[in-house]
Formats: structure tokens, sequence, C-alpha cells
């Protein structure tokens, strides 16, 4: 989402299509305005180009890329309708702060038409290979939008490292660890993980069996299918974890109208039906599939309830899961096992780190997991809430440093 530093910002309600429908509320409450966009813009915007071209290449999954034209002019039409309307609002000394993939032509259109202005990019999913990158249609666009930013801020230094390779690779431009001149002009170069407020999560303990909890969207990215086939592996592994352990695997519906997450959505329902056919007992679900939203309240209480914390991501920019989790768990025990493909990876140094890939050791890994003494529990948690609380979350627009002449833009996380 654009940000001003005037405390004014602006967002599109991509779920509804309807930029505005029932978000207005909201919006005066948070000092925001909704850029509204036709419906076949929208579409060809959100469910085509960002999440069926961008999407799959930007988290490794070339296989799933689909392209069409039309999807890409209706991405580029977008932008400038964000464009204008920012525009027309801006203010001398306003901070414009861009978030995410669906918004990268948006920096350059700003430099266009504000050409002293304070742009700041954030991208929240993880920036691919030199070698994933260059397949994606209209590469160069996208690498020359993000470069009107003063600001280009990733997740971790790894993802800033494969847009520098990107940028060598695709546009011929070399670059400093922190810095790019593009006609003269820095453009800034930074990791800055995302966070979250701890006390958000401070809510009553609740008490339950050995639970194992995974929290994700319904995407191919997040390695659902891949952790069902692993527990499952546990299950079979050994007889002391029969009607003594559940999975409870909150699935939350997104992108419903795409082949992709359909075939998803029938692949891991046969799943868990599979395995609680096969594995459970009358008195025993082994898997408790909750496949929509839930309340924060609701979340927080699962948190507490679980000994373990499955994040599976084939590949994410950061995970906030595994931030939630062990701040619901600070002053008490739990494990965190967090895929080595997650940003968050590189923070957590308490997690058991998996990799999704190989479900057999993935299952060891989670019967580990299940058989830590309390003491290393707690320590586990105590360490790992002391990692987290240096990434507590900035919230958006705020400026925090300097980090160029013309960008006020140092927040440690953005959300």
């Amino acid at each position: 989402m654009p940000s001003c530093a005037a405390g004014e910002r602006v967002g599109l309600d991509a779920g509804s299509h309807a930029c505005g429908y029932g978000v207005e509320g909201w919006a005066q409450k948070e000092q925001c305005f909704a850029v509204e966009l036709p419906e076949e813009i929208a579409t060809g915007f959100y469910e085509g180009y960002s999440n069926q071209t961008l999407w799959p290449v930007f988290h490794n999954f070339p296989s799933q890329l689909k392209f069409d034209a039309k999807d890409w002019q209706a991405y580029v039409e977008a932008n400038r309708i964000f464009s204008k309307a920012i525009v027309e609002r801006y203010k001398p000394d306003d901070l414009v702060w861009v978030h995410d993939y669906q918004l990268m032509l948006l920096p350059q259109m700003l430099r266009d038409e504000l050409p002293d202005a304070a742009i700041g990019f954030f991208l929240h999913i993880p920036f691919p290979s030199s070698e994933i990158f260059p397949i994606l249609p209209r590469r160069e666009e996208l690498l020359q939008g993000l470069l009107g930013a003063d600001l280009v801020a990733f997740q971790t230094h790894g993802h800033l490292q494969q847009f520098r390779s990107a940028l060598l690779r695709v546009l011929g431009i070399e670059s400093k660890v922190t810095e790019v001149a593009v006609d003269a002009r820095p453009v800034r170069l930074e990791a800055l993980p995302i966070g979250i407020a701890p006390d958000e999560y401070a809510i009553t303990r609740y008490t339950g069996r050995r639970v194992l909890l995974a929290v994700d969207r319904l995407d191919y990215t997040k390695g659902i299918p891949e952790r069902l086939r692993a527990y499952a592996l546990l299950l079979r592994s050994s007889s002391d974890f029969r009607e003594k352990v559940v999975l409870i695997q909150i699935a939350v519906p997104t992108r419903e109208g795409i082949d992709t997450y359909q075939d998803l959505r029938t692949e891991v329902n046969r799943l868990v039906g599979e395995i609680n056919g096969k594995l459970g007992t009358p008195n025993w679900t082994p898997v408790v599939y909750i496949n929509r939203s839930i309340e924060r309240a609701e979340l927080a209480a699962l948190y507490k309830l679980a000994d373990v914390c499955w994040v599976g991501s084939l590949r994410d920019g950061m995970n906030l899961v595994a931030k939630e989790y062990v701040a619901c768990k600070a002053e008490g025990d739990g494990v965190l096992v967090l895929s080595e493909f997650a940003g968050a990876a590189a923070e957590m140094g308490e997690a058991l780190l998996i990799n999704p890939f190989d479900e057999e050791r993935t299952a060891s890994t989670v019967e580990r997991a299940l058989a830590l003494d309390e003491d290393e529990r707690r320590q586990r948690m105590k360490n790992a809430s002391r990692q987290s609380l240096a990434q507590q979350r900035i919230p958006v627009g705020r400026p925090v440093s300097n980090l160029a002449a013309r960008s006020c833009f140092g927040a440690r996380a953005l959300c």
C-alpha cells in the first residue's frame, strides 16, 4: 500500500474488486482513501499478472507461470490509476511508501510525475534468483519501475542480493551492496525484516493435548501437501503417537478463482481424508482441518495451545506465523519447526529447521520437537522471544531515520 508521511494512505480492496466497497469505515478510521479500479482491470491486474505471473515466479514455481498480454496491460493500467490518485493528493515533503509486487511499476510512474518526491518500495515476498527471474515476461519494465524509488527494501539480505543479480543480468546495471546509481541518482538498497507487535498475542493461556499447529493460506507455496505427507509418515513410524498427537491445519482460502488453487484445495482435502480415514480411530481424528479465516483471539488461543508450531513453506518472504507463535509462547514452552526457505529462518536461530521437500527428515525433526524436555523447550522460547523483540513492528508511514538525503525510510519493519 502506498503511504504518505502526512498520515493519509491509499489502498485497494483487491478481494472485492469494488475498491472502496465495504472499506469506508476502516478507511476513515485509518486516514486512508480507496482507489477504484474497473472490474475488468482489477481482475487482470490481481488474479492475472499479479498472482498467475509474478507470484509463482517470485516463489520459485516457474511451472505455475501463466502470462496473458491483456493481464499485463491491466497491471500497467492499475499502477497508472494508483499513480494518478497519489499525484492528485501529494503535498511537498510527503513520503510515499509503496508496498509489494502488485505495484512494482508505481515508483517510476511517480518519479516521472513527482521528480522531487521521496519514494520507498518494500517487497513483502521473496525476490527470485537470477536464474529464475529472467523467465518473467516484462522483466525489464518491472526492474526499471522499482528503480524509480529512493529506497528499495526486502525481507532478507538474500532477497536483496538476488535483486542486485537481476539488475546486472537483465539491465546490465552494477550496484554496491547497499546502493545503485540510476542516472546519477542514488537508490538505497536495504533488508528490513518485518516484525509483529507481540502484545497483540498476549491472550489467556489454553491447555490441551500434544498439538501440532500449522497456519497458512491455502497456497501452493506454503507446503501443505508436503506437511500432510510428512505427518502421515510420523504417525506410521511409531505407535507412540497414535491418539496422542493431533495436527491442527488452518488453511485460509485465497485466489479461489484460479485453477491452480482449486486443484490444491482438492489435493489437500484428499490427503486430510486419507489420513483421518486410514489412521484415525473413533476416539481420535489425526488432522483437524480448518478451511476458513479465523479471528485473532481464536488464533492466539491456538498458538497458546500448540506444543509445536510447524511452518513448512516451500518459499516465503518472511512468515509472521513463526513470530506470532513465539510471541504467544514468550513466557512458556513450545517448539518452532521452521522451513529453511522462509525468510524468518535467518532470524530465528532457536527453531528446528527443516527442508520441507524432504518429507522423511521433516517427520524426524517433528518427532524430535515432540521429544524435547520442558527445560529445553522453555529455554528455546525464551531465546527466540528475545530475538523476536528486536524485530518489533513499526507502523506503516512512520519515518524513523534518514537513510539518504531525499528519503526518510528506516523502519525495521512494515505491515
